[in-house]
């Protein structure tokens, strides 16, 4: 009868160690020997673990704490890897319980040290002075173009420069209306075609902010959001982001007759399109994919490096449809090394990014963002309800009753006029919802000033009135 002899070692070794577990003093169980992988990074850390599934371009680790029984998967893209080393023994001590003398009476906080051994992810709040390496997390979530405004982001800029954070953690969800990968059930909004706002954003960040590690998370970006979310080179995604719907950018050279001028059109476009793209070190061939439907795309492997193709000759075809742009999932952007890896929560996110503990800076950044969106939409609705207000007064105004009327009418016009001075998100909102601009707005004061002031002289005897007014907006 032949013997498994790895299987019979095995089982020797269980019953020692439920022996071992019987015994009282004993500092190291005699569990049998278990096995790891390490992984050796590009960048110097190694990584302990055990890897749970792998494909050409990714790993994932399922890495365990011990002394919490915790245990996170992790995703590492393969160019970050230098080698790897499988099933390495490694032994595992288990501390027997102090005498009662000798445990602390009262739970009082451990020290440093046994934090740093014991805990993953982020520290409690009452432990945030510790030394640990800070993440200010930076929402961009909402209308690109209102809620995304560099305006506010110039204020988080400030804040982040107060708390000299180690990373900064920028969260985008961001999605268009008005494109095909957006179910017509899911409420969202248009994003806003503003590209300088946007470079003014990456600018404010990738440059004057540049000394400080940054780092792309993508809860969802489809739409002209994703031209700003690919602008940083390091980008992460939820498992279940969406990454594209840039066919708009195209589409800003349609309606042109003369073929010569639309194709300059398009080249003008996209030419600007890409550039926020390369800026996050993308290739060109994935930003034309991206934005004009009729190009194919295919990619080839070289080691940990994409080879892409703008047909499909390659030895995968990412985009094999003429007629549509091309847009991502999180499984496929990682498989292609767009994204670098794809994570749940922040916890995963830092230790993929090296840090096993990490504090989340109290920084006002996330407050500033989330009351400057509810602010501007509070004011913009208070905007419409005093245009219906303007076009009440107005049309009381006749008879005797002329001066009292227009003069109100003039006041609810005014007051939008502000608040677009204090918002620039509510004038966008009336030149795109409402088309109508505040130059308008400010001619229409004018002529109601006229009319009023024509009006006045002539009560005191010294004129004559004029008659109607300019109409701006939707009713």
């Amino acid at each position: 009868m032949s013997v498994n002899l790895p299987l019979l070692m095995r089982a020797v070794a269980v019953v020692a160690a439920a022996v071992a577990i019987g015994s009282v003093g004993l500092a190291v169980a005699a569990d049998p020997p278990e096995v790891e992988d390490i992984l050796f990074m590009v960048d110097g850390r190694e990584l302990h673990g055990r890897i749970v599934s792998q494909s050409p371009t990714a790993i994932v680790l399922e890495v365990i704490d011990r002394k919490l029984h915790l245990t996170s998967r992790v995703t590492f893209a393969r160019r970050d890897i230098a080698r790897i080393e499988r099933d390495v023994a490694i032994e595992v001590v288990v501390k027997t319980r102090e005498p009662a003398a000798r445990r602390r009476s009262t739970a009082s906080r451990p020290d440093q040290d046994t934090l740093t051994q014991s805990r993953f992810g982020r520290v409690r709040p009452e432990d945030e002075s510790l030394d640990l390496p800070g993440l200010y997390v930076i929402p961009m979530k909402g209308q690109l173009g209102t809620d995304i405004h560099p305006s506010i982001y110039e204020k988080v800029a400030q804040d982040i420069r107060a708390h000299e954070p180690d990373l900064l953690v920028f969260v985008m969800n961001c999605k268009d209306v008005d494109d095909l990968l957006i179910p017509q059930n899911e409420v969202t909004e248009q994003a806003l075609f503003l590209l300088p706002e946007c470079r003014k954003i990456v600018d404010l960040f990738r440059d004057e902010l540049g000394d400080i590690p940054q780092v792309m998370w993508v809860e969802d970006s489809v739409g002209f959001s994703s031209l700003l979310a690919m602008a940083w080179e390091r980008m992460y995604m939820t498992p279940t982001a969406r990454l594209g719907g840039l066919r708009g950018v195209a589409k800003r050279a349609d309606g042109w007759s003369d073929p010569d001028v639309a194709a300059k059109m398009m080249a003008a476009w996209t030419g600007i399109g890409r550039g926020f793209l390369e800026n996050g070190g993308y290739h060109r061939y994935l930003a034309d994919a991206m934005m004009r439907p009729e190009a194919l795309l295919s990619a080839s492997f070289e080691g940990r490096k994409v080879v892409w193709s703008l047909d499909d000759a390659g030895e995968f075809l990412v985009d094999g449809d003429s007629e549509k742009t091309l847009g991502f999932r999180a499984k496929p952007a990682e498989d292609l090394l767009i994204s670098d890896g794809t994570v749940d929560n922040l916890d995963d996110l830092a230790f993929l990014l090296g840090y096993r503990e990490y504090r989340k800076i109290a920084g006002k950044g996330e407050e500033i963002v989330t009351d400057y969106k509810d602010r501007w939409r509070r004011v913009y609705d208070n905007t419409k309800t005093l245009w219906d207000d303007y076009l009440q007064h107005r049309g009381w105004a006749s008879g005797d009753e002329t001066l009292r009327w227009l003069s109100k009418a003039k006041r609810d016009v005014q007051k939008i006029i502000r608040a677009m001075n204090r918002y620039e998100a509510v004038e966008i909102r009336w030149r795109t919802d409402r088309q109508t601009k505040k130059q308008e707005l400010e001619i229409l004061v004018e002529t109601m000033n006229e009319e009023i002031q024509a009006l006045t002289r002539q009560r005191r005897g010294g004129g004559y009135g004029s008659g109607g007014g300019r109409r701006f907006g939707g009713g």
